[in-house]
């Protein structure tokens, strides 16, 4: 078949230009609705973040405490969240979730466990779930702080579902507390958690280790302070583990539920897992970092572990084989990108 000429001159090839999609460059396709939702939506991204007065303290916090930071990274943009998660995305996954949840709550309401719980599976609610709000609650604003200073809208946006998260988790354990309070009203529920929470000594280990997190400004060791330690050795150990503990001290109900938030927690670490392999591939000077600020929060991590170990223990686990158990999954989480938790 002979192509047709144009009197001897050759054919000028028309190149499309970018129409809708033109933020994302040359992407090759059509943008996802998870991208075209969430791509480039920072904008305190300039030369004066906020739209004020260039020293007024929310700029001068922002230059310091993130533009500062030691990682680098060419384009923020082009991180993405394994799960693809949006706003819609999200109402629907989680409705789901309190749909399970409230069956699970009407269910075993209607077979008395609360009423059939044995005295010491009540004194291990008490001292092992119920303060876990006080947990959340901090998990809730260091997750927080990680979504308001991220320089990339595709890392604020995960943040921001990972501190929904912790709200579902706060209302879940206060609304498991109410049940308890209401049904074993002599046992310490909903008046005794603050107190466990500050003077328990297991307790207070986890506590500080979150108060600690909670005054790391700078957003680069925020992010590691959160998102490598805290948050995945808490989950781990407060959570996931907790879970398995619940069952053996005779909750089912409360083991299901916790099963449940831990969904929440996975999803969390897909996402953390995803960024890390992007911050190691940005720039090969970011592992450096990232280690450096790992090397010192290791430890608040390691005591983390061994206090919580001892508060889910209930019997059938020495907290020596919980802590060894959560040690796993933490260290699986880092140490794919090269980084370490182990003590020195």
């Amino acid at each position: 078949m002979t192509q047709p000429t144009t009197g001897g001159r050759t054919p000028r090839v028309r190149k499309r230009g970018l129409r809708t999609w033109s933020a994302f460059g040359n992407l090759g396709r059509r943008p996802t609705e998870y991208e075209i939702v969430t791509h480039n939506l920072n904008h305190t991204t300039g030369a004066v973040p906020l739209e004020l007065g260039a020293d007024v303290h929310g700029n001068r916090w922002l230059r310091e405490h993130r533009d500062n930071s030691a990682l680098v990274v060419p384009s923020w943009d082009t991180f993405r969240d394994p799960d693809a998660v949006t706003y819609g995305s999200y109402v629907v996954m989680q409705d789901d979730q309190e749909t399970y949840v409230e069956k699970l709550l009407e269910q075993f309401d209607g077979e008395q466990h609360d009423e059939l719980l044995e005295p010491a599976a009540l004194a291990y609610l008490a001292r092992a779930l119920t303060p876990t709000r006080y947990l959340a609650h901090g998990l809730q604003m260091l997750s927080a702080y990680v979504q308001q200073l991220a320089p990339g809208s595709y890392v604020s946006t995960a943040a921001a579902f990972q501190t929904a998260d912790q709200l579902r988790r706060v209302q879940l354990v206060a609304y498991r507390t109410t049940q308890l309070a209401r049904t074993h009203p002599g046992a310490g529920f909903a008046t005794g958690e603050r107190a466990t929470w500050e003077r328990d000594p297991d307790w207070t280990a986890v506590r500080e280790t979150v108060e600690h997190a909670l005054v790391e400004f700078d957003w680069d060791r925020a992010l590691v302070a959160t998102q490598l330690v805290v948050k995945p050795a808490a989950d781990a150990v407060l959570l996931e583990e907790l879970g398995r503990e619940l069952a053996a001290a005779g909750s089912l109900l409360d083991s299901l539920i916790v099963e449940n938030l831990f969904r929440d927690a996975q999803r969390s670490q897909r996402w953390t897992a995803a960024l890390l392999a992007f911050l190691t591939g940005a720039d090969a000077a970011n592992a450096g970092v990232l280690q450096g600020v790992l090397d010192d929060w290791a430890p608040r991590g390691h005591a983390l572990i061994d206090a919580g170990a001892r508060i889910v223990s209930a019997g059938t686990r020495t907290p020596e084989e919980i802590a060894r158990s959560a040690r796993a999954r933490w260290r699986a989480l880092v140490e794919p990108s090269g980084l370490r938790v182990d003590r020195s």
